[in-house]
Order: structure tokens, then C-alpha cells, then sequence
């Protein structure tokens, strides 16, 4: 008897120390995840991401003084090798229509561009006018290696965490103007892409019959089509053939 109840408190343990270690991991995941950014977020940016979306995303505008109020999109246009370029699309309006529009249960598809904008944006708002200038320039080969440096070298230089994180989110956006001009444009061949980031902000209720606050634009210069490793274009161009009317 005593070498039964023995072996269960050992096994009691090891079953509470395994939930101690799961509840320690995640606190702490959690606790980078809504922090804000610095050199260990940032390195662990990826698995983070994969850990904590969509199930433990944080969202504390619930809680804020004031809620949301902008309205966040990506807009992206492809060029030919003469710079011939087509229309702008708004990407994240095509999610939105095709995803969350109507849909009594909508799904995360509605979701990928507008957290892109409104992440990205979140950055962009903090960097200085020459930063900005910077990623406004036009890179058409070895793009974010050029980038880097010159975000370093420009006046007002924001944190090397900072430049990481919207370097990435650059990155991303190409790669996602990359795939959606493959999937959709077809009067050019894609050479270069170009995107733009729109915070439309809500107007006040008191004015809400009249015209719109004004728009804030960020472009960005062109860029070389740019895709990550294991992007699966296939599963990309049937997802927007499904959103497109």
C-alpha cells in the first residue's frame, strides 16, 4: 500500500510541475506577445506569431478609452520592366467583401491584410520624415539588405528593433503583393511591385453626415517580387479566385 500511494504522489508531481512548466511558458509568451517590441520579441517574432494567433491574440481595445476608430488597408499594383504599372487594388477591402461581409459566421480570412496594415502602420506613425523618405525609395534588386542601411544612415534614425520589425513588415507586404499580382494580373508581366499602406480614420459621430476625415497615405517605392521560403502560391491563387466576385 505505501508503494501505491508513493508512486501516485510522484506521478501527482510530475503531472503539476508538467502544468506549471505549460502555464509558465505561456504566461511568458503572452507577457512578449503585448509588450511592447525590443530585441527579444523581435527575435522571436515567427513562433511567437504562430503561438499566439489566432486563439491567444490579445486585443485590448475593449478595455481603452476610446475604441478603434481607423480603418486600415493595404493597396498593392504591379509594374512591368519598363515600370508600366496597372490599377491600385485594395487587398484588404477584396478579403473583407469576400470573408466577413454578410457572413453570419465570418472566418480569419477577412483578418491577414488589415492586422498587416494596421501593425505596419503602428510603426510607420513613429519613424521620422527621412525614414519615410527611405521607404519611399525604389529598390529593385537586393532590396532589403539596401534598405537596411539606409533606414541606419538616415536622420533620426529609430532603434535598430524598430527598423528590424518594419523591414520585416515591408518584407511581408511584398511577399503578399507578390503573390496577389501573380494570382490576378494579367494584362503585364510583374516585374516589380509597389504598395500603400491607408489609415482612413472614422468620423465623429456629430459629423457622421458629412464628409470623411482626410485619408493618411504611406507608399512605398517599388520592390522585386519577393516570396518566403515554403510559401505555397497554389493554396495563395485559389484563396483569391475564391474572394474575387
Amino acid at each position: 500500500m505505501p508503494s501505491t500511494t508513493t508512486s501516485r504522489a510522484t506521478w501527482v508531481k510530475l503531472v503539476a510541475a508538467a502544468l506549471a512548466l505549460v502555464v509558465t511558458v505561456h504566461t511568458a509568451a503572452t507577457f512578449l506577445w503585448i509588450a511592447p517590441r525590443n530585441a527579444i520579441s523581435t527575435a522571436a517574432a515567427e513562433p511567437l506569431e504562430a503561438y499566439m494567433e489566432p486563439v491567444f491574440q490579445q486585443n485590448w481595445s475593449l478595455f481603452a478609452p476610446t475604441p478603434i476608430n481607423v480603418e486600415n488597408s493595404l493597396e498593392v499594383r504591379a509594374l512591368d520592366e519598363d515600370l508600366n504599372p496597372t490599377a491600385w487594388v485594395d487587398v484588404t477591402d477584396l478579403e473583407i467583401s469576400a470573408n466577413l461581409t454578410h457572413h453570419v459566421f465570418p472566418n480569419r480570412a477577412s483578418r491577414p491584410t488589415r492586422m498587416l496594415a494596421a501593425r505596419a502602420g503602428a510603426q510607420f506613425r513613429k519613424l521620422s520624415d527621412a525614414e519615410l523618405q527611405v521607404l519611399g525609395g525604389h529598390y529593385h534588386e537586393n532590396a532589403w539588405p539596401r534598405l537596411a542601411e539606409a533606414l541606419e544612415e538616415a536622420d533620426g534614425s529609430s532603434s535598430e528593433a524598430r527598423r528590424d520589425l518594419v523591414l520585416a513588415y515591408d518584407r511581408a507586404m511584398a511577399a503578399y503583393a507578390t503573390e496577389f499580382v501573380r494570382a490576378t494580373v494579367t494584362e503585364i508581366e510583374p516585374a516589380y511591385v509597389q504598395f500603400r499602406v491607408v489609415r482612413q480614420p472614422a468620423a465623429r459621430f456629430s459629423a457622421r453626415d458629412g464628409e470623411p476625415p482626410a485619408a493618411t497615405t504611406y507608399t512605398f517605392g517599388r520592390r522585386p517580387l519577393y516570396e518566403f521560403p515554403r510559401q505555397d502560391s497554389d493554396a495563395f491563387r485559389a484563396a483569391i479566385e475564391r474572394f474575387r466576385p
